[in-house]
């Protein structure tokens, strides 16, 4: 009896919501824009945008451009609420193979002659930055890793034997592995940083090969400037329009350790003095490790003559302590290059370099042919080298490939 009169009961109820009222609106569900929202909240109150772009609520309390919200959860919270393609860490894959052959042996990575080398694997593992809009900050990090003929000269040959990858098994006979970067990237601010291993800034020749115009290297980049520094590096864009550089390492080539008590500064400026001009200087002083205590500048003139020449100039000077290498090195480097068009060019390289009292004299001629604009580039080149003091003169020809990936 009470069972169906409750049975009646839901169904006259059932048949009372589905007709007997009006259709539901947004306002009726609770629409945000319909809500009252106390001071509090309407204060820490912003919305994500889909795009992945930040839009504070105009309710929002502002605080030297950042919202309260950014000052309280900071980062971490951020990146908790972002949508994961916008900051995620996922590693990017990318390098290329160096593969060359010299008829003369000059000791400047080129050590090998008479045969085909392995001269760079390299392979590279980097992630985009992590942005955070609030904090005007973001994060990154890289990883290089190369093996070939010139992996020991790549090594942290600063350090104490056996730490990190110098001395340590990492030789293949002629061939090594080298890990000559592992750093974390980013921006705080106005400043860019990097914080870990990384190649050092100093002079305009580096050890990652695409980036050289030239299959050999120069005295100077390979005698008087550090290849690496592991510490920290700083840089920011002045309101003229300068870039000012400022870091601290280990000393120079160091791998995550001191040797004979590394401890040095860096600073530079660069700065475009008109269109067709551009002015770098790079500093090192302090304890340079292996190389004593002491001061080196690099400084690196670039000129647009026309649309198709540039002419670089640089100058390097170290003044040491070392008991290996004590005294003055003085290197300057003038380099012509010439663009044909997008697939070829030709350059040349006229190159004093003095260590103490002993002058060194190179001439390069080479040229660049990289078809299609592709990831593929030939770099062939004749060099001569002479030392008036000691009657030596030597001509060697070179030449190597490079494929990116």
């Amino acid at each position: 009896m009470y069972q169906k009169i409750l049975a009646s009961l839901f169904l006259l109820l059932t048949v009372w919501l589905f007709v007997g009222l009006k259709p539901l609106t947004a306002v009726d569900l609770g629409d945000t824009d319909a809500l009252i929202q106390p001071d509090w909240l309407r204060s820490i109150t912003f919305k994500i945008d889909e795009t992945d772009e930040a839009e504070v609520d105009s309710e929002t309390e502002i605080v030297g451009e950042r919202e309260i919200l950014g000052e309280r959860f900071g980062l971490l919270y951020r990146l908790q609420n972002r949508e994961k393609s916008s900051w995620s860490l996922q590693p990017r894959f990318s390098g290329w193979t160096s593969i060359g052959f010299h008829d003369q042996n000059n000791g400047l990575f080129n050590k090998h002659a008479h045969g085909v080398n392995l001269h760079q694997l390299w392979m590279t593992i980097e992630s985009d930055d992590v942005i955070d809009d609030s904090q005007q900050a973001s994060l990154g990090y890289r990883a290089d890793l190369v093996y070939g003929v010139d992996g020991p000269d790549t090594q942290a040959f600063g350090n104490p034997s056996g730490v990190w990858d110098y001395q340590n098994n990492w030789e293949d006979g002629k061939n090594g592995w080298a890990m000559p970067q592992l750093y974390l990237h980013g921006s705080l601010g106005k400043f860019n940083y990097k914080v870990g291993h990384f190649f050092t800034p100093v002079g305009y020749e580096t050890v990652t090969a695409p980036n050289n115009f030239f299959y050999s290297h120069a005295q100077t980049m390979y005698n008087s400037e550090p290849f690496t520094h592991t510490g920290v590096l700083t840089e920011f864009t002045t309101e003229s329009a300068s870039t000012v550089y400022l870091g601290w390492s280990l000393g120079w080539d160091s791998g995550f350790a001191q040797s004979e008590k590394g401890n040095n500064g860096i600073i530079g400026i660069a700065k475009n003095i008109t269109e067709d001009i551009a002015l770098t200087y790079m500093s090192t002083f302090g304890d340079l490790g292996w190389r004593g205590e002491g001061y080196s500048h690099s400084i690196v003139v670039d000129l647009a003559l026309t649309e198709n020449l540039a002419y670089v100039l640089q100058s390097d000077y170290v003044n040491t302590s070392s008991v290996s290498d004590p005294g003055d090195d003085i290197g300057l480097n003038n380099y012509l290059i010439y663009t044909i068009n997008d697939c070829f060019s030709l350059g040349t390289r006229f190159e004093w370099w003095r260590d103490n009292s002993v002058s060194k004299n190179s001439f390069t001629v080479g040229a660049n042919w990289r078809p299609g604009k592709g990831l593929f580039l030939l770099r062939p080149e004749v060099r001569s080298d002479w030392i008036p003091a000691q009657e030596y003169s030597e001509t060697t020809f070179g030449i190597d490939a490079i494929v990116e990936f």
